[in-house]
């Protein structure tokens, strides 16, 4: 295997591989992407046994093709130093990967490739083409909320579910709750799939935001994503996500807008003084009135009033800070619009005139 190419070409895919190979190495070739020369393309590939990652680089010259593993971490941290706009030497002679630039030159360890653990799909799969900035958007207004390691597996993770012409993603930890939906070309599909956590964190740094249509495969086991120079894989959760809409409080509800940068901030300041572990915030509800009050076992204390639009009754309910301002870094409009639900009911966050990204938190007694 030899060829040529610029670390503009090849940076990115080497990086975006380095974060799904295994870093444990339990089994050491995990640890490494395998390179191969494929349609006058590098391809690159990486995987846990979960999710793997191909994709697809530009080269300026092909001298020999071949293929080989190299590791992951090296080999994407010592392309993102090599200096910009230089040409970079690819060559593999017995058994050692030399890559050099005009003044570098480095020989790297390799495994070979035939032990390289490949996910095979042999399933049918449903087809839909979906707009990489749609999926993009909904893994990132959702991801926070999910769980990391509780023990129902099944919240490890986020549902995406497409119902006609609808694409929704759920997440929860039984805390709080992320639900983000947009319109999409599919019809009379009605499929619900719980993809793992680290797949929706490393997709969601992989789409564009302008690439325009990528296509979703989706199987009884597992998602593929594809787009020109990428192809994603990922094992489902294998389980029942529980029933969403029972969340969402229900009856009259109090409305109350303010200022997302002003909350923000006052948050944030009353963060400090907060407990530590609890991390919990009350809000005192009057009219035109938010009052804010955190405190700690030290007896320290913060109080902080905002101006808010809220005509409702009084009202007394305690939050964890830190749900509150991860929702806060979600929403994108200048006003918050929430809905209180009584002392000991759930609220729901909104963006200002829209419903296709509703969150939900619990309340905490404090």
């Amino acid at each position: 295997m030899k060829f040529i190419t610029e670390k503009a070409l090849i940076v990115d895919s080497l990086q975006n591989a380095a974060a799904v190979a295994e870093r444990r190495q339990t089994i050491p070739i995990l640890a490494n992407l395998r390179l191969k020369i494929v349609d006058g393309k590098l391809e690159v590939t990486a995987t846990d046994l979960e999710i793997q990652i191909k994709t697809y680089s530009d080269l300026i010259e092909i001298q020999e093709e071949g293929e080989t593993t190299v590791s992951a971490r090296k080999m994407s941290e010592l392309c993102r130093s090599l200096p910009e706009g230089e040409n970079v030497n690819f060559s593999l002679t017995n058994g050692k990967l030399t890559v050099s630039s005009s003044n570098f030159h480095a020989d790297f360890a390799t495994i070979s490739p035939d032990d390289f653990p490949e996910i095979e799909i042999n399933e049918e799969q449903t087809p839909i083409t979906v707009e990489s900035a749609v999926l993009k958007r909904i893994l990132s207004k959702t991801s926070f909320s999910m769980a990391s390691q509780d023990v129902r597996y099944y919240l490890n993770g986020m549902l995406l579910e497409i119902e006609g012409n609808k694409i929704n993603g759920v997440a929860t930890d039984g805390h709080r709750l992320a639900f983000s939906s947009a319109k999409t070309n599919a019809s009379d599909l009605d499929v619900r799939n719980i993809l793992p956590r680290k797949a929706v964190l490393e997709l969601a740094k992989l789409l564009s935001a302008n690439e325009g249509t990528i296509e979703l495969l989706i199987g009884p086991s597992y998602v593929d994503v594809r787009s020109e120079n990428l192809n994603f894989s990922s094992k489902l959760i294998d389980g029942k996500y529980p029933d969403y809409d029972k969340v969402f409080p229900t009856g009259e509800p109090l409305p109350l807008e303010i200022s997302k940068e002003l909350l923000q901030s006052a948050l944030s300041r009353a963060s400090v003084l907060s407990n530590e572990k609890y991390r919990g915030v009350r809000f005192q509800l009057t009219e035109n009135k938010l009052k804010l009050t955190a405190n700690n076992p030290e007896q320290e204390s913060a109080e902080e009033e905002l101006d808010v639009i809220y005509k409702g009754t009084e009202l007394e309910v305690g939050f964890n800070i830190g749900y509150l301002l991860d929702v806060l870094n979600s929403i994108e409009s200048e006003t918050v619009c929430f809905e209180f639900y009584g002392e000991d009911s759930s609220c729901i966050l909104k963006e200002q005139n829209s419903e296709d990204d509703i969150y939900v938190i619990m309340p905490m007694r404090l």
